[in-house]
């Protein structure tokens, strides 16, 4: 298994989140940053358990889901923006470190 770039993967990330949620107008930029690196570092995390056997495809679904909700919380908390741009933003995301995870591990990435 090679290494995954969280630092990198969630720069990428953040710059998709940010590219779709400034098209409604707000300045995100910092909320972005963290959301995307802290969506990196648990899908690494969560593919790390995978592969170890700790956990099982379905928990590793799961464990994703739960994540990705988080940060729909966090972006919805921003006001003006909606609920549809958020999931918009964080599926973006999600396809742009799935991709890393997927190339890093072989392991098939739910989003």
């Amino acid at each position: 298994m090679s290494a995954i770039d969280v630092n990198a993967v969630g720069s990428e990330a953040a710059k998709k989140i940010i590219e779709i949620l400034t098209g409604a107008g707000k300045d995100v930029v910092s909320y972005a940053q963290i959301e995307g690196k802290k969506l990196a570092q648990s899908a690494a995390e969560i593919a790390q358990l995978r592969l170890t056997g700790q956990i099982t495809d379905a928990e590793m679904k799961l464990h994703i889901r739960i994540q990705k909700n988080a940060s729909i919380s966090v972006l919805m908390a921003i006001k003006g923006i909606s609920k549809i741009a958020v999931e918009q933003a964080i599926n973006a995301a999600l396809k742009i470190i799935g991709t890393a995870v997927k190339g890093a591990t072989g392991l098939p990435f739910p989003v």
